[in-house]
């Protein structure tokens, strides 16, 4: 699995894992899902791990489109009774990035690109060479630009970006001045223009960017209109579910699959039953995507859709829906999900697992004993830290059980659970 090919890439995983980065707009992870054996008592497990999802969600998406005003913030404060010496400094260093803009080697005008993001509202004068660089799309290693312009090596899942790219991200980070001329650019004739602009109004928060976003759904190109759809994901109108909607049958798949992501982040239910019709499009990276965004959302009129999907042709969305079924408190899925411990691909016998410890249901503990002999190790670990929990919930507390349910960290916490850009699955073959 890769992300998508934008500069900020927004990727949230649960996951056991201790490790934060907490650069903007980047990777997070959270530490490790600890069960309060008390609270158990009163939410149902499932419940329980839907609450702290969603929340863990809402709190990653709020983290990456608020950083950028909290640093601003930051430097201005920052500003104040600085030495004439120290302006005269910053002047020569802000003229020397605008000027490497135009540099020949395109890594560095996506560094100088970064340099001037990482200055904030002190960039100001560098929107127009921004603006112009927008255009750029010489392929090169995706890097993310931390606090003070500090190049971090890129991650080695991620795919490669551009000058342009980096471009759109420094104006975001310049805040609200960068608004108008972005507005102005996104009817430009060239299409990466106009794709890198929707992008960057995705996250500034200005009533213009809205309009222009939802212009944008109807361009004529698909890559504007698939970045179209993932900013809408960060904006709240009551014309943006009914939008991404229509979007989910637009004629190219990688908007149908962006506007399914999108929906997925939206609270309301209106978007349960085109998403119940997105598990049966011709794509199966919408199909994966569907399955995904119904999982996040907490209606049992997904159940039976998704149980349908455990036979779907390809593996990848046999995965998703079993991870989906976890999330859904009824145990009409048991059974389906019973069988899926015997699918050929050993994702779908470890997605299942994972489900069926969610689920709780005494009907699973032979089918998952079984699972403990199977020829993949995260699928033996997953079936033993899911028996675990059904002891657990059947009211055997094991002490041993508790103490291994807290320290394993060997078992795949990931549940699928892919908040990108993109959810991008090459699934052509399968």
């Amino acid at each position: 699995m890769t992300c998508g090919p934008d500069a900020l890439t927004i990727r949230l995983q649960a996951r056991e894992s201790k490790r934060y980065r907490s650069a903007p707009g980047q990777e997070r992870r959270l530490s490790h899902i600890e069960l309060n054996l008390s609270a158990l008592k009163v939410i149902p497990m499932t419940k329980r791990l839907v609450l702290v999802l969603v929340a863990s969600l809402s709190f990653g998406l709020w983290f990456a489109l608020s950083t950028a005003e909290g640093k601003r913030a930051a430097r201005m404060e920052a500003a104040v009774n600085v030495s004439p010496q120290n302006n005269a400094d910053a002047s020569n260093d802000l003229n020397e990035q605008i000027r490497l803009l135009e540099s020949a080697d395109p890594a560095l005008r996506a560094q100088a690109a970064c340099k001037l993001g990482a200055m904030g509202e002190r960039a100001v004068p560098a929107i127009p060479a921004l603006i112009k660089l927008l255009s750029d799309d010489t392929p090169g290693q995706r890097y993310y630009c931390e606090e003070k312009g500090n190049w971090r090596a890129p991650h080695k899942d991620l795919d490669k970006s551009s000058p342009g790219e980096q471009a759109a991200a420094a104006l975001v980070m310049i805040g609200e001045a960068s608004v108008g001329p972005l507005v102005a650019v996104a009817k430009s004739d060239d299409w990466r223009v106009r794709a890198n602009a929707t992008w960057a109004l995705g996250i500034l928060k200005d009533p213009r960017a809205l309009e222009t976003v939802l212009d944008a759904v109807r361009d004529q190109d698909w890559r504007v209109r698939a970045k179209a759809a993932w900013a809408l994901a960060f904006k709240r109108d009551k014309r943006v579910s009914n939008t991404l909607v229509g979007m989910l049958k637009d004629s190219a798949s990688q908007v149908r699959r962006q506007a399914a992501w999108a929906l997925a982040l939206k609270g309301d239910a209106y978007s349960i039953e085109p998403l119940i019709v997105a598990l049966r499009d011709e794509d199966a990276n919408v199909r994966h995507q569907a399955a995904w965004a119904l999982g996040l959302k907490g209606d049992y009129r997904a159940v039976e859709p998704l149980i349908a999907a455990l036979q779907d042709q390809s593996k990848f969305v046999r995965s998703q829906a079993a991870w989906a079924l976890g999330l859904k408190g009824n145990s009409t899925a048991v059974l389906p999900l019973i069988a899926a411990l015997k699918d050929e691909w050993a994702r779908v016998r470890q997605q299942s697992a994972w489900a069926l410890g969610l689920k709780g249901d005494s009907r699973a503990v032979e089918a998952l004993n079984a699972a403990l002999s199977d020829s993949e190790e995260p699928v033996r670990k997953t079936a033993e830290w899911a028996l675990r929990l059904i002891r657990i919930k059947s009211g055997d507390r094991r002490q041993d059980d508790l103490r291994k349910l807290d320290e394993d960290d060997d078992v795949d916490m990931d549940m699928d659970m892919d908040v990108d850009v993109n959810v991008e699955v090459d699934v052509s073959r399968h």
